[in-house]
């Protein structure tokens, strides 16, 4: 895949149940990249339904098992992100790119089978065209490039809860790059 991978490196998710949980923001801004896509954007907007963003007390117990190479190159910061259940008939994170990181790696905390889509924005035609997806389970561990628009096609009542390592300003493959070296 050229925008997301699955990611075999074992993180201690343990510390969590220590860690205090606090609202960060809450993200509901429609961008560009989703015009044209299918989704209950409206419905969602009407509802006052956004993605929840939160900040995890003790990060560093989980910073620090990542490879030390990556660590020295980029000090992550961490999202835990929940994206409450919606009763719509068809639940989408509208098509976006991350604004404040280039890459993330994702722990799927709780997954229901949702389907994330990259897509690459055509300047010309003024439209998102697919790229490729992927459907993480709950605790996997995938990579992504979140400086490419994306979108997630979620479940209807079903919620959604990831854990995020966040990385400014590292490219994707420069954060694969290290994990081949662990």
């Amino acid at each position: 895949m050229k925008h997301a991978c699955k990611l075999d490196y074992p993180v201690d998710m343990s510390f969590l149940t220590e860690a205090r949980i606090t609202p960060l923001r809450d993200y509901a801004r429609l961008q560009r990249y989703s015009k044209g896509l299918p989704g209950d954007y409206e419905k969602l907007f009407e509802i006052g339904w956004c993605a929840k963003n939160k900040t995890v007390s003790n990060e560093d117990l989980f910073i620090d098992q990542l490879p030390s190479e990556l660590l020295r190159r980029e000090r992550p910061y961490v999202l835990y992100l929940e994206l409450p259940a919606v009763d719509t008939a068809n639940p989408v994170l509208p098509a976006h790119r991350d604004y404040g990181k280039k890459t993330s790696i994702n722990i799927y905390l709780e997954a229901s089978g949702e389907v994330t889509t990259f897509y690459h924005w055509n300047r010309e035609k003024q439209q998102s065209e697919f790229e490729e997806e992927f459907c993480a389970a709950t605790n996997e561990i995938w990579m992504m490039d979140t400086d490419t628009p994306h979108s997630v096609t979620l479940k209807q009542n079903q919620a959604r809860r990831l854990f995020s390592f966040c990385f400014a300003k590292l490219r994707y493959n420069e954060v694969l790059e290290c994990f081949k070296t662990k």
